[in-house]
This record gives structure tokens, C-alpha cells and sequence, in this order.
């Protein structure tokens, strides 16, 4: 085990076993090979953009590359690491590593540019390796630009960047650009063990992976975990990493695995209440949950009698999750979202309208059924496509209204002014809960009186529909207006978008709907069936 003890000579793992040479790169063999192949002959770029996830080997490549240019005696694009150049290679002054997040202003890029002028001390190329580029400042990237266009023949830079969105495209477009791939979990786990082993610190197989699952893809992020833990002197467990850094236990997965399929609600709000008290990553929650989601998918898949829920429902679980995991705000409570999205796929709340229709269809007199089938095919037969979709309950219709009507005197100047006001009313709830459940709302269309909001969550417009009152209430008293809202699907709002756009082509003018105001009636009589299927009362584009 490592010593408790303080030591002055103390090296943090992730310094100790970082690469030093394209051989010990892990995880990255795409750019490994491509940049060997430009030493070998002779090919090198004057600039180079890496970009990618924290702890994947950015910077530890920026280095290994301008050691091996430099190379007196490099084989196969491989610094021989004993040559004059190589054993000086720390601290050359030939090597310039600047940190873009402190050094962003652009006097310090001017200065850099001056210097890119003198000619190396000892090496054959000068290398500037800038870290977090995208931390630069619109007026150092302008200046930067000038040199990236026509640098010296002795000089090349390497940029680094977790966030290639962020830098101008004028820059991207001057580099030879390489994606640095998030580590998969196996890779993680074999270099853990690798440094284990060199460091005497016990562990179980379980601990490693537990840490892999927790460094989401990112090696220095690992071995810092690794780095921690073995402080404690305690042989690395599953245990100990739940319990030190903040993971969950696969049994509390399996436990709302179980919860679901039993329509439990107390069970899995009890579940979600302790994960949050915990305050666990729950990025790794997420991905834990999508694995254990996915192998039970399999097994129900095979035995499709072992669960009430679907091959069917466990993928589009898995696949709302995943959206969940790309575009959630880490301000905004992720438990919460994340127990909507759960609590939807309940078995009565999701069945059960199912159940029933499929009883009515049976039921349905085949009279009946023949008038239907044929009322379908005329409308199919006469290429009549209905501008909104006959639904079923007045919440619904209400919704397509609303959409109609906010299309009537939409403007920009409507929309900007609402985004405002929405985002300042968000801000100033005191309601956590409501605020949680309205954060991830963008507001997408606006008129004088209705707003039009998309909702990134799934199954977000629902909740929030059903509760529009209040919204409303809440936000004419702050604001003194009487917005009508309307929340709507991201993936339904493309839809509406590219409606109005070619509505707009074909020359249809919108007018105000009256909303509906009393509920539909579910039960229809027989001799009603031919006016609901009747061509002439159905609104076309």
C-alpha cells in the first residue's frame, strides 16, 4: 500500500504514469498513427487543433509530438528519448506551453507573436502547445490568426481545446485537426491495474471499474480517483469508491428496476429522495442506469414474460436517457428530470389507455369498423392531408390552437422580448420545484398575447401543459400581461417549424381559433362516427 506518511518527492499518479512517448498512449490509436506516418515523412502541419473530452491525452500528445519532431534520432515517427535533444527536452525554452485560460488577454498573444520570430536556441522547430484555446479572447484569437496564416518554417503550434464550439472556424480551418476519443472503460480498468500493481495498492476488480464508470472516459480523471483512494490505505472496492467519492451501488439500480415493473411510485420516490440527499454524479447514475436498462432489454427481449415492460419500452428508455445525458443543464435539479422521465414508463400510466382502446377496438361493431377503413382510404385516396391531427382530448386541440394562434402575429421583436422576460422569470421563482420543471424550456416563437415554449425534456410538455395555469398565472402578475403559453415537444416543434414554412410557400394565411372550452365527449354514439370521418369537416393546409 502507499504510505500515509507526507513525502516531499511525492508525484500525483496521473504525473507519474503520463505518457511519455506515443507507445504509452492510451486509447487514441487513430491519432497515434497518423501523426508516427507525418514524422516518418516528413509531412508535418504548421498548425494542429486537438480537440476532445478532459483526461483523454491532449496535452500529453501536444508534448510527445514536439518531442519526437525534434528527434535527432527518431524511428518511425518515435523520439528515441536518449538522444541530445530528448534528454533536454524538459524545460527547453524551445518548447512554450501556455495555459489559454490565465493567459487569454491579447497583449500575451502579441507577445507570443513577437517571439515566434526568433529562431529556435537548439531545437529544429520552436513549439508553441496552447492549452484550452478556446479560453482566448476574441481580439487574441484576431491576433493569433495573422500568425497561423503565414508562420515561420520553424515553427509550429498545437491547440488544445475541451471545447472545439467556442473556437472562430478561421482558426479550426488554419489547423490539421484530430478528435481525441473519451477512454472505454476496459482501457481504464487494464492501466489501473498496471499502476496497482507498480504502486503495491490492493484492489478488487469491481473498485477499478467502478472508478472507470466514474472517470467517464477520461484516464487522468482515473488515476486521480485511484490517487485519492489509496490514501485511505484500504483495499479499492466497489464499496469504498460509493462510499468515498460519491457513486451508486448497481443493487440500487436493480432496486428501481424492480420498483418500475411493479408500479411502485412510493418505492422509486423514496429511491430518487436518497440519491439526491446523497449528492451523487449523476452523470454516472445516468450511465449506470442506460448498461442495466440495456442487459435487461436483452433478457426481456428473449423471455418477453419476465417484466411487464417491453423490449420496446427499455429502449426507448434507454435512448430518452441518453438525450437526457447530452443536453441536461447541470444547474438544474437532474434527479428530478430524470424521475419524470422514470415514472412515465409506469405500467398502469403507460398501459392502461392502451388497454382500453384496444378493448373498444374489439368491441367495435364491424359496421362500424368498414365505415372507418373506408372514410381512410378516401382521404388517403384523395391525397388530403388534415393540417392538425383529430385528437382526443380538449388539452390536446388546445394545444394545436394555441400553436395556430402565436403563428398568426408572430415576430422577432415579440420573441426576443419574451425570451427575456421568460429567462428573467425563471431566475426570480422561488419555487425550486416549479423552477426545476420550467428551466429547460427555450422560448422558440411569441405574438402579443401567445408564446410558444420547446421543452428539451422528454415528456416535459406534458407535465408542464397540465399545469399551463399556473405558469400563466404566475408570470402575468410578475409582468402585468396575459400571455397565453404553450409547451411543446423539441421533436414536435421541428415538425410545426417546417409546417408554417411551407404553409407560408403555399400561400395559407392563419387565423385565430377559438379555444375549445368544454371537454370532448368520449363516448360517441354510432351515428356521429360519419361527421368525425366526413373529408369536408376536416381542416386542410
Amino acid at each position: 500500500m502507499v504510505s500515509g506518511g507526507f513525502l516531499m518527492n511525492y508525484k500525483v499518479l496521473y504525473r507519474k504514469y503520463r505518457p511519455d512517448g506515443f507507445d504509452s498512449l492510451i486509447g487514441q490509436k487513430h491519432v497515434v498513427d497518423i501523426l508516427k506516418n507525418s514524422i516518418k515523412e516528413q509531412k508535418l502541419a504548421h498548425a494542429y487543433l486537438f480537440s476532445g473530452p478532459r483526461g483523454t491525452g491532449k496535452t500529453s500528445t501536444a508534448r510527445i509530438l514536439a518531442k519526437s519532431i525534434n528527434c535527432l534520432d527518431n524511428k518511425a515517427g518515435i523520439a528515441c528519448g536518449k538522444c541530445e535533444n530528448c534528454l533536454s527536452f524538459n524545460g527547453n525554452p524551445d518548447i512554450i506551453e501556455i495555459d489559454a485560460a490565465s493567459n487569454n488577454g491579447v497583449d500575451e498573444i502579441r507577445e507570443l507573436i513577437n517571439n515566434v520570430k526568433i529562431m529556435p536556441t537548439s531545437l529544429k522547430y520552436k513549439v508553441y502547445i496552447i492549452d484550452e484555446v478556446h479560453m482566448l479572447s476574441q481580439s487574441a484569437f484576431n491576433a493569433l490568426l495573422l500568425t497561423l496564416e503565414e508562420p515561420p518554417a520553424h515553427v509550429i503550434f498545437i491547440l488544445a481545446t475541451t471545447n472545439l464550439e467556442s473556437v472562430p472556424i478561421t482558426i479550426v480551418s488554419r489547423c490539421q485537426r484530430f478528435e481525441f476519443h473519451r477512454i472505454i472503460d476496459q482501457d481504464i480498468i487494464d492501466r489501473l491495474k498496471f499502476v496497482c500493481d507498480e504502486e503495491k495498492i490492493e484492489y478488487e476488480i469491481d473498485g477499478l471499474q467502478e472508478i472507470a464508470t466514474l472517470a467517464d472516459g477520461g484516464l487522468r480523471d482515473a488515476l486521480s480517483i485511484l490517487d485519492q483512494l489509496s490514501k485511505n490505505e484500504e483495499i479499492i472496492t466497489s464499496a469504498l469508491v460509493s462510499k468515498e467519492i460519491g457513486s451508486i451501488s448497481n443493487k440500487k439500480i436493480e432496486d428501481l428496476l424492480v420498483y418500475l415493473d411493479k408500479n411502485d411510485i412510493n418505492g422509486i420516490e423514496n429511491l430518487f429522495n436518497d440519491l439526491q440527499s446523497a449528492n451523487l454524479n449523476y452523470k454516472v447514475f445516468i450511465k449506470k442506469l442506460i448498461l442495466i436498462l440495456s442487459e435487461k432489454s436483452v433478457k426481456v427481449l428473449s423471455n418477453p414474460e419476465i417484466s411487464k415492460l417491453s423490449f420496446d419500452d427499455y429502449k426507448n428508455l434507454v435512448i430518452e436517457l441518453n438525450n437526457i445525458l447530452m443536453k441536461i443543464n447541470i444547474s438544474v435539479n437532474p434527479y428530478l428530470l430524470i424521475k419524470m422521465i422514470v415514472l412515465s414508463y409506469i405500467e398502469n400510466a403507460k398501459f392502461n389507455d392502451s388497454i382500453e382502446v384496444k378493448n373498444k377496438e374489439t368491441e367495435m361493431p364491424k359496421k362500424l369498423e368498414k365505415k372507418v377503413e373506408k372514410s381512410l382510404e378516401n382521404i388517403e385516396k384523395n391525397r388530403i392531408e388534415p393540417k392538425k391531427n383529430i385528437v382526443q382530448n380538449v388539452e390536446e386541440k388546445n394545444v394545436d390552437i394555441r400553436i395556430n394562434n402565436c403563428f398568426v402575429g408572430a415576430t422577432k421583436n415579440n420573441l426576443n422580448e419574451m425570451k427575456n422576460k421568460w429567462d428573467e422569470f425563471i431566475n426570480n421563482l422561488d419555487d425550486a420545484l416549479i423552477k426545476g420543471i420550467v428551466t429547460d424550456t427555450l422560448v422558440v416563437a411569441a405574438s402579443n398575447d401567445y408564446a410558444i415554449m420547446e421543452v428539451t425534456i422528454p415528456h416535459g410538455d406534458i407535465e408542464l401543459n397540465a399545469k399551463i395555469d399556473l405558469f400563466e398565472d404566475l408570470f402575468n402578475k410578475k409582468y402585468n400581461f396575459k400571455y397565453k403559453f404553450v409547451f411543446i415537444d423539441e421533436n414536435k416543434w421541428q415538425k410545426e417549424k417546417l409546417e408554417y414554412i411551407n404553409n407560408l410557400k403555399r400561400g395559407y394565411k392563419y387565423t385565430l381559433i377559438e379555444e375549445t372550452k368544454e371537454k370532448l365527449n368520449n363516448d360517441i354514439d354510432i351515428s356521429d362516427v360519419a361527421d368525425i370521418f366526413d373529408i369536408n369537416k376536416i381542416e386542410v393546409e
